[in-house]
């Protein structure tokens, strides 16, 4: 079950979308030059970060609404909130930028067994 308020689910589409698109480009860009294709997986997670932290700053850094109640007097703050699990939008951005470091630590830091990944011919 996913808990969002306002535009949090945005967190979700972006890293599907934006992380995808850049995974997969990074990844295609890299395997024809020979390199690792996991950077491209790092490369993801850092784009969908950028975006996420952008659009979650937009989106929670709007101006509060005040209203002053008429019989009271007492001002009452109207603000919109932007979160996915109870965490804004934004500071999801840390969590995938810390993702991106582990990625990238595992690529560089594996252990290497020697055995080489076969291509996928399809199902014999």
């Amino acid at each position: 079950m996913i808990i969002w308020r306002g535009w949090g689910i945005l967190t979700v589409v972006i890293l599907a979308l934006v992380g995808g698109g850049a995974t997969l480009a990074a990844g295609k860009l890299l395997e024809s030059y020979g390199a690792n294709v996991g950077y491209g997986f790092v490369l993801g997670l850092v784009a969908a970060a950028t975006a996420n932290w952008i659009v979650g700053n937009r989106l929670n850094g709007r101006p509060v609404r005040e209203l002053v109640d008429a019989q009271t007097g007492e001002r009452v703050v109207l603000r919109t909130s932007h979160s996915l699990f109870f965490i804004p939008m934004q500071w999801w951005s840390v969590l995938m930028i810390l993702a991106a470091v582990v990625a990238l630590s595992a690529i560089l830091f594996g252990h290497d067994s020697g055995v080489k990944p076969q291509p996928w011919t399809g199902m014999k």
